[in-house]
């Protein structure tokens, strides 16, 4: 029984861990792009080849985006600095 309960301990790790990062992290890249999206305002140029028409996202669609993307260069991080120096990290 205790193996069982061991396994059944582990399971959850792994699946945990899988959820993470096999679907967290492109949620999160797709968050991040749907709040560059979110409250965009369009600037309308003068019409012609210099100066066409454009749009800002919003201040807080920005901030938003930027702290996704940020959170996904630092798990990107994390993985090189895993598979480079995962023996010394973790023995």
């Amino acid at each position: 029984m205790e193996i069982l309960t061991k396994a059944f301990d582990a399971l959850w790790q792994v699946l945990l861990v899988g959820l993470l990062l096999g679907a967290g992290l492109p949620a999160l890249f797709a968050l991040g792009l749907r709040s560059l999206n979110t409250g965009r305002t369009v600037t309308v140029g003068g019409g012609g080849y210099a100066s066409p028409d454009s749009s800002k996202p919003s201040p807080l669609g920005l901030t938003g985006a930027v702290i996704c993307f940020a959170i996904l260069i630092a798990a990107v991080i994390f993985g090189i600095i895993v598979i480079i120096f995962g023996k010394q990290i973790f023995g």
